[in-house]
């Protein structure tokens, strides 16, 4: 019989091993489509595991849903600055849709908020409280992932900012959005859809085990050793 736990570790440590490969070979012309392909790729477990969970069509719109507003916020932070702070995307993420924002995007964060609402439902049913502690384990991953996004050159804040290149504005910026998604999972998907089940956050675990492995590859300590918190963390929920 498979050890369900020891096959995660062995995959999250694929991963975590597959930052060396982003460092060392980040700057050939194919990377911005290998990129995005990783990213989807990423995204892919929870996305499954969701729609098991839910049913296809109850699941399926949520993923809909949930991939095309974050695009569209994105958008308008790039436009007007709200609610991130001034930003704009580079080129290591392929072609951006209408100059403003690469469709990668959606598998990239959807991911995340998926796993922090799994972290979220273990706890409370409650609309509030179960939006507020989403959003707040939704932070977190952020302080680990943006960093290294920024280091890397996947995006960049016009006026830089305190912690490793990031402003004050998009933590902010990230506490209200995962709020508000968190918050329209709930009311879709309806309390008696929780808890959700680990495999959830699977992808999750495997985006934080690869950029805390690039974190720490560049001297990004103090990113990378939050990250190694989470992934511990995430990693004992797991049965």
């Amino acid at each position: 019989m498979i050890n369900r736990k020891r096959t995660l570790f062995l995959i999250a440590l694929l991963f975590f091993s597959a930052s060396f490969f982003m460092t060392r070979f980040q700057d050939i012309p194919i990377f911005a489509s290998i990129s995005g392909l990783f990213i989807v790729v990423m995204a892919l477990p929870s996305y499954y595991a969701l729609i098991k969970h839910l049913g296809y069509r109850k699941g399926g719109l949520i993923l809909i849903v949930l991939s095309i507003a974050p695009v569209l916020i994105e958008a308008l932070a790039i436009i007007t600055g709200f609610p991130y702070g001034g930003f704009e995307y580079g080129d290591r993420l392929g072609w951006l849709l209408f100059d403003l924002v690469p469709p990668t995007i959606s598998f990239a964060y959807l991911p995340i908020l998926l796993g922090s609402i799994y972290v979220a439902s273990g706890i409370t049913k409650k609309f509030f409280r179960f939006s507020i502690l989403a959003s707040l384990f939704n932070l977190a991953v952020d302080l680990v992932i943006d960093p290294a996004a920024v280091h890397i050159g996947f995006w960049s804040y016009s006026e830089g900012g305190f912690f490793f290149g990031v402003p004050l504005s998009n933590f902010v910026g990230w506490i209200f959005t995962g709020c508000l998604y968190a918050g329209l999972f709930h009311w879709m998907a309806g309390k008696e859809s929780l808890p959700l089940p680990d495999r959830v956050s699977v992808s999750l675990l495997w985006i934080l085990c690869f950029w805390v492995g690039y974190l720490l590859l560049n001297g990004l300590y103090i990113p990378g050793f939050i990250g190694v918190i989470l992934v511990l963390y995430l990693y004992r929920l797991f049965d």
